[in-house]
């Protein structure tokens, strides 16, 4: 069995509002420039936004499911020029328990925004969250740098979505449309969806194999990710035998906005 805490390490970076609602056009903003980098994703030392993080594994084949939270700073540490000749930025994720008593630094990861799209690489995993132009009918392959199977050295997935995220899909929904976080409202936003695909569920027959995956990021002007759920994981029935019960592996992952600068 594969150690599922070091998912923490891979997957945080990172609710309602995927309706089918009217979406609006908001680039006629002054401050919007056809791009996603300055409008929806700020970047700039000294920057900082901390998160609740709740982090449900499911440990020892599925028989106990276990919900870790964290409060988690990412905070733009530095700017630089990566291997392309373009402006990078370094960001460190630090992690406290859910009263901030104390913080330690947990990991680093670089942005590289450019008029075109904003790229995230952690742990070596490079992700395109965001493209130019931000509106409804934008499709981008997010994970097109991404290796086969990923996260090989935490989980053994079985299923296709798990193992070749090259399938998925980016797309945007509810552009410009207001959202909430806890009692926070924000006026302009918009969702990235990356996947949205079940197999079995909710499992009614608990001899049959079942999968979800289902991951959306939703973004704040002049703010950044406000909101994250990103969920993957498979239901392995039990073996004929009777030698093994049914199990899940996997995670589910959210990151709500507390606060920022």
């Amino acid at each position: 069995m594969k150690n599922r805490l070091g998912l923490l390490l891979i997957l945080a970076f990172v609710a309602s509002g995927i309706g089918c609602k009217k979406n609006v056009d908001f680039k006629n903003s002054p401050d919007y420039q056809g791009a996603p980098t300055d409008f929806f994703m700020p970047l700039q030392v000294g920057k900082y936004a901390i998160y609740r993080l709740d982090s449900l594994n499911f440990y020892y084949y599925g028989q106990l499911d276990t919900t870790t939270s964290y409060l988690a700073k990412d905070s733009v540490e530095k700017s630089f020029t990566d291997g392309s000749g373009k402006t990078a930025w370094l960001v460190t994720r630090y992690l406290s328990d859910t009263l901030g008593s104390y913080w330690y630094s947990s990991k680093t990861y670089t942005v590289s925004p450019s008029s075109l799209q904003v790229a995230v690489t952690e742990d070596n995993l490079r992700y395109i969250k965001l493209v130019a132009p931000v509106d409804f009918g934008t499709v981008w392959n997010g994970n097109a740098a991404l290796p086969y199977e990923p996260f090989k050295d935490f989980f053994d997935f079985s299923d296709d979505s798990h193992l070749n995220l090259d399938n998925w899909s980016y797309t945007y929904q509810n552009v410009g449309l207001p959202y909430a976080v806890g009692s926070k409202k924000y006026d302009t936003t918009v969702t990235m969806l990356a996947v949205n695909d079940s197999v079995n569920v909710p499992i009614k027959d608990p001899k049959t194999f079942a999968s979800r995956t289902y991951w959306w990021e939703t973004y704040a002007k002049s703010v950044g990710l406000v909101y994250r759920h990103t969920e993957m994981w498979e239901y392995q029935p039990p073996t004929p035998d009777g030698t093994q019960s049914g199990y899940k592996i996997g995670f589910v992952v959210t990151m709500k906005l507390q606060s920022h600068n």
